[in-house]
């Protein structure tokens, strides 16, 4: 099935709103596994939930931003991911330095976020 066909689905590459407290963010998912999910959180926040999304201006922000940050990689227990009701917006492929986070942590054995 086509990634722009499954929008219910949960796929790499996938950009989706999610619940974010009282507003809406964006999140690509890098990798899916099993029971994890490795997600890039980009900064940008929405009063409503934005039903498409211009990639070019996603940012991840620095923590010296007084506006949020956002978060490379962060991996999540896929049942935490699905609480914060994805809604499916665009897709674009994952490209390696995305991955830059995900690699360190696979290499690092690392946890994830419950």
């Amino acid at each position: 099935m086509s990634p722009l066909h499954a929008r219910s689905e949960l796929f790499e590459g996938g950009y989706y709103s999610v619940v974010d407290g009282d507003c809406f963010g964006v999140a690509k998912i890098l990798k899916l596994e099993q029971d994890k999910i490795h997600i890039r959180v980009y900064k940008q926040r929405f009063a409503g939930r934005p039903r498409s999304v211009d990639l070019g201006r996603l940012t991840l922000g620095t923590i010296h931003d007084t506006d949020g940050v956002g978060a490379g990689h962060v991996p999540l227990n896929l049942t935490t991911f699905k609480r914060w009701h994805p809604l499916f917006l665009t897709y674009s492929e994952v490209k390696a330095d995305e991955l830059e986070g995900y690699n360190v942590w696979k290499d690092c054995n690392g946890g994830v976020w419950e």
